[in-house]
């Protein structure tokens, strides 16, 4: 469970956003987790519940993710599409395999709000 790993380093730059703003707690995080980051958002919420407790200015967090689909731009004829497909997928339109993906890799920090 890879999960762990993620969120133990993003404590740690919420400690360091946190710092840097002068805050008094955290109350949110919005997290953009992409179809293809590899990342279970359900398993990522129940890590970052379990470490909250160890860190005062964590303690009543809430996790906010976004998950961002999977979308394809054809290369061929450039016909951008979404879907669920992240093995091998062809374009619809020209069943071409030359694809490029546009979103769906993200796994980043969008948002933090604080109090100070």
């Amino acid at each position: 469970m890879h999960e762990v790993s993620i969120v133990l380093g993003m404590v740690d730059e919420l400690m360091k956003i946190a710092g840097e703003n002068d805050a008094k707690k955290i109350i949110n995080v919005k997290l953009k987790i992409g179809k293809m980051s590899g990342i279970v958002a359900d398993s990522l919420k129940f890590v970052f519940d379990a470490i909250k407790p160890e860190h005062p200015m964590l303690s009543s967090a809430e996790i906010i993710i976004e998950e961002i689909p999977l979308i394809y731009e054809c290369s061929d004829c450039r016909t951008a599409f979404n879907t669920d497909d992240i093995y091998f997928p062809c374009c619809p339109d020209c069943e071409s395999y030359n694809l490029k993906i546009l979103s769906g890799e993200e796994q980043h920090i969008e948002n933090v709000e604080i109090e100070t």
